[in-house]
């Protein structure tokens, strides 16, 4: 299914020279595993979270490099990076969209599913204690980190994030992963990405049966798979006007 969104991807992006020698830039992804080094994420089990994240990110990269999008990560090893240090990163590549890759945790052993998250104020309660987890490295008081997001809103590109958001949903539906939630928060390492910009939580390690999920090579390889055809898809009709934005 890749290699035909690959195809179809390659020719909207280069469709031919407009001029002698002329050719279109593909856009660039930056994909952001989360955590790395001290600090660790989650950890259930004995299983790290930074370690699963990194694990379906280069997978995600192999599979978007497929469609001529040029594709780089912010960490390919375990280190140890700021949010700025990620959002920097990202900024210097130029990139074009902006993912970030976590696994999930909860009180509520039973919650499951995967979360994909735009920049706005909290969707709910759960979505705010989440986004206070990740803004942990940030060097600021929690309310002062949300007045800065709260102000940054405006330059932020959520209306299109929110576009790429869904057509991944639509992607993970149709690959049989269907507890998808669009939700929304303050997370500080999306707004200092210059471009549309989403995390993604893909599963919940606190719930036994997504843990052991997660772990499968073959979950994360439909993790990665669907995120990377959803992306195409937004791409393809993003390039043929069917979708408006910048990416």
């Amino acid at each position: 299914m890749i290699r035909l969104f690959a195809a179809v991807v390659f020719l909207t992006l280069f469709p031919g020279p407009a001029g002698a020698g002329s050719k279109a830039e593909p856009p660039v992804i930056v994909i952001d595993p989360g955590h790395g080094g001290h600090d660790s994420g989650a950890k259930v089990r004995g299983v790290k979270e930074e370690d699963l994240v990194l694990s379906i990110s280069k997978r995600l990269k192999k599979g978007l490099s497929k469609t001529g999008v040029r594709v780089f990560l912010t960490r390919s090893r375990d280190e140890f990076l700021t949010l700025d240090q990620r959002d920097r990163i990202a900024n210097e590549k130029g990139c074009d969209l902006f993912l970030s890759i976590h696994a999930n945790s909860a009180r509520n052993k039973k919650a499951q599913g995967i979360e994909i998250y735009s920049l706005n104020k909290a969707t709910d309660e759960a979505s705010r204690r989440l986004a206070a987890r990740e803004n942990r490295g940030v060097r600021k008081k929690r309310g002062e980190v949300e007045a800065l997001l709260s102000d940054l809103l405006q330059t932020a590109q959520a209306e299109e994030s929110v576009d790429v958001a869904l057509a991944i949903k639509k992607s993970l539906a149709r690959r049989g992963l269907r507890e998808v939630r669009l939700k929304s928060a303050l997370f500080y390492v999306l707004v200092g990405a210059k471009c549309p910009s989403l995390l993604i939580e893909t599963g919940f390690m606190t719930n036994r049966q997504e843990l052991k999920k997660l772990g499968s090579v073959s979950h994360q390889d439909q993790i990665a798979d669907s995120i990377a055809e959803g992306v195409s898809r937004y791409l393809t009709e993003l390039n043929s006007g069917k979708r408006r934005g910048n990416l």
